[in-house]
């Protein structure tokens, strides 16, 4: 799989498997992805023709799969350990699928409800609350996003967060968000 994660992407990363990990069973299989996709869909109330719903399943999907991928799982679920190195090579590897980028896509298109290019913090608010987060956290998150402070996230901020979650030495990057985590 390559070279191991630095401690801080290895911190991040597992922090990322223990929010996944919703029932608690100490491995991510892709239940646990859809019940973060069904999470959107309900806190959305998206159907299953809506674009936005469409593509958030299938780039959750794609990443899965590349996970899988990059494991050295037999079975279709990954302890943490497995997970954290799978992540890790899965971010690092540019010969197929961009995870990084297709998921982030993916979710700024979701929160910029009014398709104005931008995440307003209303929009980051609403997100935060379909994922459980209390409001002052969200507010603090956004403030770390906006890194121009105009009042707004935009799409490179949006994706370049995720980017500094998946590469950066901070280990505690705003932008494990676009991954569902805050």
């Amino acid at each position: 799989m390559g070279s191991a994660p630095s401690a801080a992407i290895a911190e991040r990363f597992g922090r990322l498997f223990d929010t996944l990990d919703s029932d608690n069973d100490k491995s991510i299989t892709w239940d646990d992805y859809k019940r973060l996709v069904d999470r959107y869909v309900a806190g959305y109330s998206l159907d299953e023709n809506d674009r936005r719903m469409q593509a958030i399943q299938t780039s959750y999907h794609m990443l899965w799969l590349e996970l899988l991928r990059h494991s050295s799982a037999f079975e279709s679920s990954l302890d943490r350990e497995t997970f954290v190195a799978a992540l890790h090579a899965a971010s690092e590897d540019r010969s197929r699928f961009n995870m990084t980028e297709g998921v982030a896509e993916a979710a700024f298109d979701l929160l910029d409800a009014d398709d104005d290019g931008t995440i307003s913090e209303a929009e980051y608010v609403e997100y935060a609350e379909v994922l459980g987060v209390a409001v002052d956290t969200a507010w603090d998150r956004f403030k770390a996003l906006d890194t121009d402070g105009d009042g707004f996230i935009s799409r490179e901020e949006f994706v370049l967060s995720a980017r500094a979650f998946l590469f950066g030495d901070d280990t505690d990057s705003a932008g494990g968000f676009v991954f569902g985590m805050i």
